[in-house]
């Protein structure tokens, strides 16, 4: 029978904290690789979904850039709607945009977090406006800026989040 000491219970310790790292990032990178672009379909899949429901409902597109109403009716009231949300990219996508960047060209992984990103802050301000019972957002402007953005040494890392926010004056 083995006896059980507390140095044979620590190495065991040390052993399996080393196999979770050793198992866990290749398995989280292939899970990326097999299942994050059937997540992302699917979520692009709710989103048009949802933007078309918004537009069964108001009729048309709720909100403009441009900096006076579209429907010249009597204005009673105004405010200011925003909304935001946090997007990045999957470890795959990383790899991949990282193997393409050394080439040169179009990323076009990170064109579809980009354009995820924008029609998705887009859409939550279509919805917030009409929750807040707002009948047109007129000047809408999005922004994008880097969250996580760190600086290692001279180099800076570019595997930050996207922050995307959008926001307007409602009108009714």
């Amino acid at each position: 029978m083995y006896d059980f000491t507390s140095e044979s219970v620590a190495l065991l310790i040390i052993y399996v904290i080393i196999a979770v790292f050793v198992l866990f990032f290749p398995l989280a990178f292939m899970y990326s690789m097999l299942f994050g672009w059937i997540h992302q379909s699917s979520r692009q899949k709710k989103l048009l979904a949802r933007e078309q429901k918004v537009a069964g409902i108001v009729g048309g597109d709720n909100i403009h850039t441009l900096s006076k109403p579209i429907n010249l009716e009597q204005i009673s009231q105004c405010g200011l709607v925003m909304t935001n949300i946090t997007v990045s990219p999957s470890w795959w996508q990383l790899f991949v945009g990282g193997i393409k960047s050394i080439f040169g060209g179009q990323i076009q992984s990170f064109d579809n977090v980009l354009a995820y990103g924008r029609a998705e802050v887009m859409q939550r301000l279509r919805e917030q406006a009409l929750g807040e019972g707002w009948s047109e957002i007129i000047n809408v402007r999005v922004e994008t800026s880097m969250v996580m953005n760190k600086v290692k040494g001279r180099q800076q890392n570019k595997l930050g989040t996207l922050e995307f926010l959008a926001y307007g004056t409602g009108i009714r």
